[in-house]
């Protein structure tokens, strides 16, 4: 099993070589004219080409080195390995019906900026060079579920069933903390709709991951920032029966920049996909859940609390006011018999913060009291202590999961 997370990039080692070969036929250079454009008669016109000095047609240079795109992102780094640059010589003509040879050797690694240097060649079946050149890639990190938590995740619905009967809807539960929760709120019993943007077979999977272990599980499809779209999610939930619980989960990737390099439009994106999206929804659910006296949870960030993430400001700024508007709402709300509460998890291992540096992370950690990251499914479960009967009386909450980093 290939290593995962920043042990992918560890793994790598100077002189490291891989390589794929192929036999290019005439079906693939045509697919590549297509594809390209590139209908030059040197190519594709046998006729033509036979007038010239090569006596037969020449495989387009850039359909042999397409094969180093599938070599780096196949086996060297592979999966997450994205291309930076390619300096390429083409030395020789490839011919259809040649077998060339893809190679990919590690020259220099840079931990800090995750950048791999490679030196790139491809051969014809006789050994001769037809091409050379040097690749830079990076590794990307990739957030990968602890194995430990995917035995438990993988368990049977659980025996509690803290939810049964319940109905709930979370946003962006393709992946992610919402993944999480969605996930333990079916093994406890309840039906869950599963909102996804654009990652439909995310959704899918995951619903038929948890229908396989006994549980009720629905995608809905919908952009949380577009009005219309989440009037069509809450037509499609409540047509199928009532709402008792709602995750505001989605929320964008967090970017890094420096007040100085800040637009407007930074700030005010932020805001709408965060506070603008958990607004939309909110406001849709809000006659079902009235109906059942039913509870909003919010996940915010403890990057919005005390001294705020450095960097973060858009983030930070979105979430600050998500925490206010879940407080005003709570004193509201309340009346109707609706608890609305928030979650702030520290630093947690998903794709919305791959591009985090490792230091960040092992600053994190060394100033949490557990001396971990937090995980997806940690925040799960405060979710569903907040969602179960346990919580009745809770409501205008900002529950931290940050394992000790931060302490009110």
């Amino acid at each position: 099993m290939p290593p995962s997370g920043s042990d992918r990039l560890l793994a790598l080692k100077i002189g490291q070589t891989e390589s794929l070969s192929r036999t290019i036929t005439g079906e693939d250079v045509a697919a590549f004219a297509r594809l390209s454009g590139d209908h030059n008669a040197l190519h594709v016109d046998d006729e033509f080409a036979a007038r010239t000095e090569f006596g037969q047609r020449v495989v387009h240079g850039f359909l042999n080195a397409s094969l180093l795109s599938t070599l780096v992102g196949m086996k060297l780094p592979g999966r997450g390995a994205l291309y930076v640059s390619q300096s390429i010589a083409f030395t020789k003509p490839v011919f259809i019906g040649d077998t060339v040879e893809a190679r990919a050797t590690v020259e220099a690694i840079d931990l800090d900026t995750r950048l791999v240097t490679l030196r790139t060649e491809i051969l014809r079946s006789d050994q001769d060079c037809v091409m050379r050149g040097t690749a830079t890639v990076k590794v990307l990190r990739l957030a990968e579920s602890d194995p430990e938590s995917e035995k438990e995740s993988a368990a049977p619905v659980a025996e509690s069933r803290l939810l049964e009967g319940q109905v709930a809807l979370v946003t962006g539960a393709s992946r992610g903390i919402g993944r999480a929760v969605a996930r333990l709120f079916c093994q406890n019993g309840a039906k869950v709709w599963v909102n996804y943007h654009k990652s439909r077979s995310a959704a899918e999977t995951l619903a038929e991951e948890i229908a396989a272990h006994g549980g009720i599980c629905r995608p809905v499809q919908a952009d949380v920032t577009q009005e219309r779209d989440v009037a069509r999610m809450m037509e499609q939930v409540t047509a199928e029966g009532e709402l008792d619980i709602l995750v505001n989960n989605a929320g964008p990737k967090i970017v890094s920049s420096p007040f100085a390099r800040l637009a407007w439009s930074d700030m005010a994106g932020a805001y709408e996909q965060i506070v603008g999206s958990a607004f939309r929804v909110t406001q849709a659910a809000l006659p079902a859940l009235k109906r059942r006296r039913g509870k909003i949870i919010t996940i915010v960030s403890s990057a919005a609390l005390g001294r705020t993430a450095h960097n973060w400001l858009p983030y930070v700024t979105a979430k600050s006011a998500l925490l206010a508007m879940g407080k005003n709402l709570a004193q509201e709300l309340g009346p109707d018999g609706v608890s609305v509460n928030m979650i702030s998890p520290s630093l947690v291992e998903t794709d919305l913060v791959a591009n985090v540096p490792d230091r960040m992370r092992e600053m994190t950690v060394s100033r949490t009291p557990l001396r971990r990251l937090a995980r997806a499914e940690d925040v799960a479960g405060a979710a569903l202590m907040l969602a179960s009967p346990y919580a009745a009386f809770i409501t205008g909450e900002n529950l931290l999961v940050t394992g000790g980093e931060h302490m009110l």
